[in-house]
């Protein structure tokens, strides 16, 4: 047991998707995870759906790794990755109009449409959409077969789910109503930590509104219910266009705003929308192993 060092963060938040940024030469590897758990906690840490370490090298792209507010690394935030943007815009860590960033999920870059303090818009990279099983990776067909329109019981319901990878597991559920707050809860937990996933998913409920418009609600793993993710309304929108039910760009609304799709079959996906700087702040705290 001892102290984490003195962390200079900063607070940005995309849609009400929060998100803590951490320069990555703060602390060792190692202590992310324990970081993350205790910074992001709403109640005795600062508060946040998730804590990004950036690497900030002297020249090139930027070194880029989330972990959810569990401690579980999440691969790829699409909300996570452009609040990452902006801090680096704002800080004028990035002299050009276009960042890269290094993540796990491969390159993606960020290209600042418009902006200043406090509020940032880029039109982002988001790489290929993965299809297959074992891309995903899901345990419910054969490993080379795509995973759209399964069935698969969670409880005593059976449900029809649409999967794929943007760089991290999307499980994507089309219904005629966004679900109730019980229905909601039991669902999404239910199908994030389903055993057919085994390395968890992310959950979107997807209602289409219009030809090239869906509403969802998310539930993220490794976090529950959030207000808006990025890689979320890639997910929802990549799958509601396989299936023929809307067309690009689409427009996916959630109860805090609207962030646009674009993609075509072969093409990577491209995602526009916002960031919002909220505070820095100075942490310390007792550093508890295990």
């Amino acid at each position: 047991m001892g102290w984490f060092p003195v962390i200079f963060a900063s607070k940005y938040q995309a849609y009400g998707n929060d998100f803590l940024i951490v320069a990555a030469d703060q602390l060792s590897e190692s202590d992310y995870s324990g970081l993350a758990r205790a910074i992001c906690d709403p109640h005795f840490g600062v508060g946040a759906d998730g804590c990004v370490f950036l690497e900030v090298p002297s020249s090139g792209s930027f070194g880029f790794r989330i972990f959810n507010r569990d401690g579980s690394e999440a691969g790829m935030s699409g909300n996570g990755a452009r609040c990452a943007a902006a801090y680096l815009a704002h800080r004028r860590l990035a002299p050009s109009g276009r960042i890269e960033l290094r993540t796990a999920a491969g390159e993606r870059w960020f290209e600042l449409i418009r902006g200043g303090e406090p509020v940032w818009f880029f039109r982002s990279s988001m790489g290929m959409p993965g299809f297959r099983a074992f891309e995903i990776p899901f345990a419910g067909i054969e490993a080379d077969k795509i995973a759209g329109n399964v069935a698969i019981r969670v409880g005593d319901r059976e449900v029809s789910i649409h999967a794929l990878s943007v760089g991290n597991p999307q499980c994507v559920v089309f219904c005629e109503d966004l679900p109730d707050d019980e229905t909601f809860r039991g669902l999404g937990g239910g199908l994030s930590g389903h055993p057919l996933f085994p390395e968890g998913t992310n959950v979107s409920f997807a209602r289409v509104v219009g030809p090239d418009r869906l509403e969802i609600r998310i539930w993220e793993r490794g976090v529950g219910p959030t207000f808006s993710s990025g890689t979320g309304c890639c997910g929802a929108a990549v799958a509601a266009l396989v299936a023929g039910r809307v067309e690009s760009p689409v427009l996916v609304e959630t109860a805090t705003g609207t962030q646009t799709v674009e993609w075509r079959p072969g093409e990577p996906i491209h995602l526009t929308g916002e960031a919002r700087f909220v505070a820095d702040i100075h942490y310390r705290r007792l550093k508890v192993e295990g």
